[in-house]
């Protein structure tokens, strides 16, 4: 299969690994901030409803809202900015997910939906251009760069939880967590901006809808279901979660940080893990292991009565779940001699289950409960599974 040329970038003092060293370091600190919005929502998203009035319902067409807007964003402003170098998408995307924190915790319940839709276009531009960014410097480094940036996002999730946790405990308002992410991203949009290359995306096909690879090369339907299942997963455990905890089986917002963080830090360690030998078992193997094993700790979760065992669940889909979206990723890439629109692709498929799960979930949290929406995520697992058979095998494996 044809390879896109690569050209090493280098620092002021002409040396490339430098360069690239610093450029790792800082998309890493990117993926971070990103992972710490959604690991302050998952905890205090109980306080915003109350605070709004919000239901169970409502919040699933929130998030729909927040989706819909992300996939647009996806098909015609990314192919719209792609000319552009990393050193202007990658901050501008970290710039629109502060603007959208500070509007979703300062604005009226009646403009709230202004805050989900800004929301929806940070959350689209954060993972199509740092995920662009980063394979790109994969594949010029040979190192696991995809994986080190999904388990920084499980790490944000950590501090991000455990930073909500204990303002809770300490009867801070729930918009102090908030303005605290916003910062978060203020500082790596500064940092971005001085350390990412000025290299622009690779020439490819030009199309206003970059949907349209996986017409061109349709073997990317393959890890497009694999995304497809583990956004739906991992996004609907960043919304649910905590409401799972404190509402289902009555949790204190502490309860609910320690058993998020149970499924952060297990992804975040199963990245770290997954990045050592994603190269060695291939993955195909590695994507078919993070299905069958996010069942098993699903399940658990879901039949579990006690906040420790739900945690225990949490704790194996997390790890489980942890290899299966950065190997997709890697497949879309090396699927099409155009990886920045193979993966805006497969990203975007990713988010259509973020349009339909969240209304899905909502009516059958607020008919069914909490334990039902979670069965719906087990079920999602399947996909990972049978994404992962039906992938070629590669020749890592």
């Amino acid at each position: 299969m044809r390879k896109t040329p690569v050209t090493p970038t280098s620092d002021r003092s002409g040396d490339p690994s430098v360069a690239d060293a610093r450029s790792i370091r800082s998309l890493l600190a990117g993926y971070w901030s990103f992972g710490q919005f959604w690991g302050v929502w998952v905890i205090l998203v109980f306080e915003f409803q109350r605070h709004h009035g919000i239901s169970n319902a409502r919040i699933g067409l929130d998030y729909t809202l927040l989706s819909v807007v992300a996939l647009v964003a996806m098909l015609v402003g990314a192919p719209r900015l792609r000319s552009l170098p990393f050193s202007l998408t990658v901050p501008l995307a970290l710039a629109s997910m502060s603007i959208g924190t500070l509007a979703i915790a300062f604005l009226p319940t009646s403009t709230i939906l202004i805050g989900f839709a800004l929301l929806g276009v940070g959350n689209a531009m954060v993972d199509v251009f740092l995920n662009v960014a980063g394979h790109r410097t994969e594949v010029r480094t040979r190192r696991p760069v995809l994986q080190w940036m999904h388990a920084t996002y499980a790490l944000g999730g950590i501090t991000g939880a455990l930073v909500a946790g204990t303002l809770r405990a300490a009867g801070i308002d729930f918009r102090v967590g908030l303005a605290y992410v916003a910062a978060a991203f203020v500082f790596t949009t500064a940092w971005t901006a001085m350390v990412v290359p000025r290299e622009r995306n690779p020439q490819g096909v030009q199309t206003l809808l970059s949907i349209s690879a996986l017409i061109r090369s349709p073997m990317l339907l393959i890890p497009a279901l694999v995304v497809l299942s583990a956004f739906l997963i991992e996004g609907s455990m960043d919304a649910w979660a905590g409401l799972y905890v404190r509402e289902q089986l009555g949790g204190s917002a502490t309860v609910a940080a320690l058993a998020f963080v149970a499924f952060a830090g297990s992804i975040f360690v199963g990245r770290l893990f997954a990045g050592r030998v994603l190269f060695g078992i291939g993955k195909r193997t590695t994507i078919v292991v993070a299905g069958a094993g996010s069942l098993i700790g699903g399940l658990i979760a879901v039949v579990a009565n006690g906040p420790l065992v739900v945690a225990i669940g949490f704790l194996v889909l997390g790890f489980s779940l942890s290899a299966a979206a950065p190997a997709a990723f890697g497949l879309a890439g090396e699927a099409s001699s155009d990886p920045t629109s193979a993966i805006t692709a497969v990203t975007t498929v990713g988010y259509t289950g973020f349009v339909w799960s969240p209304p899905l979930l909502g009516w059958v949290a607020q008919t069914f409960g909490l334990r039902a929406a979670m069965g719906v995520i087990v079920i999602a697992t399947l996909g990972i599974i049978g994404g992962g058979l039906l992938a070629p095998r590669d020749d890592s494996a």
